[in-house]
């Protein structure tokens, strides 16, 4: 069963694989263009409608975004380990075949009918099938692909621009090519448009003073090779990979270390709550760990640990520690509670109080 465009409605539903001979066969042929799932007659892509990451949220075929523009309802990746095709955005809902032959967006859960296999076709289009069928395959040598661009990436003679990352005096330059910056990151794309290349041959230059140096090198090879394995960091240098990939703008990155932070790194996100809290309020695009904050607040009365015992408990915004110790239902004997308030206060004002608690005079305690 193959995946037929209709024209009327501009949906995608499946139907019968039609014959390599049949004049209308270029209607289920598809191909891959830097991550849009292209159909080659019309030449339109798949898109998610509105963008919605919604379970059964419609698929249809729409016109192709302007590189200026947001295309993250229609940016896809295809998964060689379970055969699905996800949405490059969020990584959580893939392409799935309804029981009425439509084609939507769903949480991903593994069904045959989020199955899609490759292979290849005689003139190197792509026809897109379920998984007891077959699907084109153009991208069977994207690991050698990657590798060239990653190869790229370390050329010392075809770079164009100049990147200064982090602050004085830990500051790193690093080499790249505009062309792929520009496609892969919206943010830098506004960066280098005003930093562009001089007339005299000096080369662009844009600074990054906010990202460590160590964490952009694991980003750019993302960037090039789409190589990252979080496995391979702790959890800490994960938040700052968060935190970077927020500030390029690279959303399915974000989505990805959100979840894999949730999957994998449960015990540290408990041990340093507070750091997860401030960090994923501190923008609207971390909405799985506000999520996780939320949760985790609303069942803190039950485990005070989880906040009195984290490693930043002094870093504790004060209405948020007030809201805590103020609830009826809050588990912990009031001793425990006023010695930790008593660390916490004395942590914010510790330039202006002395060392050793018995020096406090009235005034400080007052403080």
């Amino acid at each position: 069963m193959a995946l037929f465009v209709v024209l009327l409605k501009i949906e995608i539903i499946q139907r019968s694989k039609k014959s390599e001979h049949d004049p209308n066969v270029d209607m289920q042929l598809w191909y891959f263009n830097g991550g849009f799932i292209v159909n080659k007659r019309p030449g339109f892509v798949l898109d998610v409608v509105g963008a919605k990451c919604q379970t059964g949220t419609r698929i249809v075929q729409y016109h192709k975004h302007k590189h200026d523009e947001p295309s993250r309802g229609q940016e896809w990746e295809y998964n060689y380990e379970d055969n699905s095709f996800y949405l490059k955005f969020n990584r959580n809902f893939v392409l799935d075949v309804s029981g009425t032959n439509i084609i939507h967006l769903w949480d991903k859960h593994g069904g045959k009918n989020q199955q899609f296999i490759l292979q290849k076709w005689d003139d190197d289009s792509a026809v897109i099938e379920n998984a007891e069928m077959n699907i084109i395959d153009n991208f069977k040598f994207s690991p050698k692909l990657s590798q060239n661009f990653l190869e790229i990436l370390d050329d010392d003679e075809y770079y164009d621009v100049n990147i200064e990352v982090g602050d004085n005096p830990h500051v790193k330059t690093f080499h790249a090519q505009t062309v792929i910056l520009s496609y892969r990151s919206h943010y830098l794309r506004r960066k280098l448009s005003t930093n562009k290349k001089n007339n005299d041959g000096t080369l662009s230059r844009i600074e990054l003073p906010n990202i460590l140096p160590e964490i952009f090198e694991i980003i750019l090879k993302y960037i090039y090779g789409r190589r990252l394995s979080l496995k391979e960091h702790d959890a800490s240098n994960i938040i700052k990979l968060l935190v970077a990939a927020n500030e390029l703008g690279l959303q399915e990155l974000v989505i990805h270390i959100q979840s894999f932070l949730m999957e994998n790194n449960s015990n540290w996100m408990e041990q340093n709550f507070d750091l997860i809290c401030r960090t994923s309020f501190e923008n609207d695009s971390f909405l799985d760990l506000q999520k996780y904050c939320n949760c985790v607040i609303s069942k803190i009365s039950n485990e005070p640990d989880k906040i009195f015992k984290s490693q930043n408990f002094t870093s504790i915004p004060k209405n948020r520690l007030i809201s805590v110790i103020q609830d009826d239902n809050l588990q912990m004997d009031e001793y425990l509670v006023w010695e930790y308030v008593l660390k916490w206060g004395i942590a914010q004002n510790s330039a202006e109080l002395p060392s050793n608690v018995n020096d406090y005079s009235e005034e400080d305690f007052n403080t």
